[in-house]
């Protein structure tokens, strides 16, 4: 399978080894820069600020990866169907040439093609049919044959449903029949109808035409077949390596389920739930095990939707986060004149539910100043940022007044406005292969698959020893095809 066509899952990757910032262009204004002359002469351009590094803290936390539904509407249509049954449903139909045993021959033909109406789980329609008997009449120590000829409609319903292993339950009727054509006995130039002995080799004969409709419709319709391919295919591990990184995607099914079969402006209609686990793996791919094939046992839902609704687990080093910061704070300045400071390094790390960001200056203060921030999820923008940006405690006492009225404003406003992780441009490009090249593909013969991923969330941000862990939530809308 082509890395390409599984672009949206290298959204986890890219977070990993390709995330970035972009600087903006905006200024931030230092407020309050008249309180540089308020600044105590007393501290000079040498001024060292001594403060312990915050120390690291992580809560534990067991994540349980939330299930991926995988909402896969099947839509069939009923012309298909009736090109099917029309094309096995045709010609000679029943022959009975043996004579012997019950003084009769029989033989029915289909006249015509026949259409089918599709309403809830019933199909509906009308099969024309011709029939030829030969009757045998005896005639003391000989006997006559008489050849009788008729048409007539059957009405028929077939109802649909599913079998505990998925397959198709098939119950056909013949609701009743109508002679277009009433057969008749001929002796000579007399005609002697006998309707109530064609009707008998009907009734004699329902099970034998019930039978070869239901296994035609399940011939045609094998919706256990499609089925099981998908369940078996979602187990492939994906391969998204591209250069630089390799890794794979693996997702487990955990349970199937169904909506009942129904009938909608002619089609046939069901959706498919597969609820599964999604896992990434990094460098080494995930070892090859024999496919779980044994499908769970048919559930019946009475609703769902056309979500599909992927969970994935990404890792965002505090390496990665580290890197984006220095990008935008270092050589930033604040201050004016004799007063001035710049940033001369930085670090991030963890401490319980907040980011901590140490910001090393040079200038008119030496030393690390920290901060703390809680990450988010900015859902406009489609980014992860950082807010509630603040001091530790510690350094607040050190800098007092210094920190508080001078640098604080301008150096939170840079951090909450430019310490953006961006997801933007990377699910740009999942929407785009997810259209053209991930979902709109024919998956067997007559069977079609199309949909898109339009949406991305975060649920959930967790701080590690090794950096961010975010819970992605991937949606979109999906739809299978039979024609």
């Amino acid at each position: 399978m082509k890395t390409k066509k599984f672009l949206l899952f290298a959204l986890l990757v890219t977070l990993a080894f390709n995330v970035h910032a972009k600087r903006t262009v905006e200024e931030i204004i230092i407020e309050d820069t008249d309180l540089t002359n308020q600044l105590p002469d007393s501290l000079s351009s040498d001024t060292v600020v001594y403060e312990e590094r915050p120390e690291e803290a992580y809560e534990e936390v067991i994540y349980t990866p939330k299930p991926s539904i995988l909402h896969i509407p099947i839509n069939i249509n009923v012309l298909l169907l009736e090109k099917k049954l029309n094309d096995n449903f045709n010609g000679l139909l029943y022959e009975d040439d043996v004579i012997e045993d019950d003084s009769l021959m029989a033989r029915a033909w289909k006249e015509n093609d026949f259409k089918i109406s599709f309403d809830e789980n019933v199909l509906s329609y009308k099969v024309p049919i011709k029939i030829w008997i030969k009757k045998r009449f005896g005639l003391g120590f000989t006997y006559t044959d008489q050849e009788i000829e008729g048409t007539i409609n059957l009405e028929m319903k077939t109802a649909i449903s599913f079998s505990r292993d998925w397959g198709l339950i098939t119950k056909t009727e013949i609701i009743q029949y109508n002679w277009i054509k009433k057969p008749v006995l001929k002796f000579g130039v007399i005609e002697i109808p006998i309707t109530s002995l064609v009707n008998k080799i009907l009734n004699d004969n329902k099970t034998f035409l019930n039978n070869t409709i239901d296994e035609t419709v399940k011939k045609y319709v094998p919706l256990q077949n499609y089925i099981q391919e998908i369940w078996e295919s979602v187990q492939d591990p994906i391969d998204i390596s591209e250069s630089g990184y390799k890794a794979w995607i693996k997702i487990t099914p955990k349970n199937l389920y169904s909506t009942p079969i129904k009938g909608y402006q002619g089609h046939i209609t069901t959706t498919i739930g597969i609820k599964c686990l999604s896992e990434i793996y990094m460098d080494v791919p995930p070892k090859i095990t024999q496919k779980e094939k044994d499908m769970p046992r048919f559930q019946m839902f009475t609703n769902t939707d056309e979500r599909v609704q992927v969970n994935l687990l990404a890792d965002i080093p505090y390496s990665t986060i580290d890197s984006i910061a220095k990008d935008i704070m270092i050589g930033e300045t604040f201050g004016e004149g004799r007063h001035t400071i710049y940033v001369d390094s930085m670090e991030i790390f963890g401490q319980n539910d907040k980011l901590v960001i140490g910001v090393y200056a040079k200038g008119f203060i030496n030393g690390t100043i920290y901060l703390t921030g809680v990450p988010y999820f900015e859902q406009s923008t489609s980014s992860i940022r950082i807010k509630d940006v603040d001091y530790q405690i510690k350094t607040k006492n050190v800098l007092a007044k210094i920190v508080n009225l001078f640098y604080k404003k301008g150096l939170k406003k840079i951090i909450e406005a430019k310490l953006v992780i961006s997801l933007k441009d990377e699910f740009a490009l999942i929407k785009e292969s997810s259209r053209d090249e991930l979902f709109n593909k024919e998956l067997i013969e007559n069977v079609y698959m199309d949909g898109m991923l339009n949406q991305l969330d975060v649920n959930d941000i967790f701080l590690t020893p090794k950096g961010l862990k975010v819970g992605i939530l991937l949606s979109g809308k999906l739809n299978v095809r039979i024609e």
